[in-house]
């Protein structure tokens, strides 16, 4: 597989593509193809050193994916079991710790949610993160209402987008800066 890796802090720019071996599937993880990752400040952030996680060296960069399921492993739940199982071919996103710069990535079942047909790989690489963040701080942090007034600061970059388009979703007005 081919994959970004990591050995030592460094800048972006200094950052190669390297092959490597398949990951193994393990107990309760599924295999995915990786159709689009998502690229986030954090990511930029975690290849300085410069964030508060550090994962050990070497690592593959990259925390939102979006790809196809290829192999299951052992005690993952079929849709024949119960409703959420997964099965070869699936269409799927995950937020994941590290991996994501990869062509293939072995992770928890559990991270992992079905994407609709009619979304592409690069939306479904930009939801498990940003929109969440955005959701949790609008909806559960402010209590964000219809009719308010809602400022975005930085809303080029992927947080502040998923905000402004949650932030017209609830109803309020939103004022967007960059």
């Amino acid at each position: 597989m081919r994959a970004v890796v990591v050995d030592r802090w460094m800048e972006p720019a200094e950052l190669v593509v390297r092959e490597l071996p398949d990951p193994v599937v393990g107990p309760g993880q599924l295999g995915i193809d990786v159709q689009a990752a998502g690229c986030n400040f954090f990511d930029i952030l975690l290849v300085q050193g410069r964030y508060q996680v550090k994962p050990p060296f070497p690592f593959i960069p990259g925390g939102e994916i979006a790809g196809v399921v290829r192999e299951i492993g052992p005690d993952v739940a079929k849709p024949s079991d119960q409703q959420g199982g997964f099965a070869v071919g699936d269409r799927v996103l995950a937020a994941v710790p590290v991996g994501g710069y990869a062509s293939r990535i072995a992770i928890p079942a559990s991270f992992s949610h079905r994407m609709p047909d009619a979304m592409s790989f690069e939306e479904g690489a930009s939801l498990p993160i940003v929109y969440p963040t955005s959701d949790a701080g609008l909806v559960y942090r402010a209590a964000l209402q219809p009719g308010e007034t809602l400022l975005v600061h930085a809303a080029a970059g992927g947080v502040g987008l998923a905000a402004v388009q949650i932030g017209k979703a609830l109803g309020a007005t939103v004022i967007a800066a960059a």
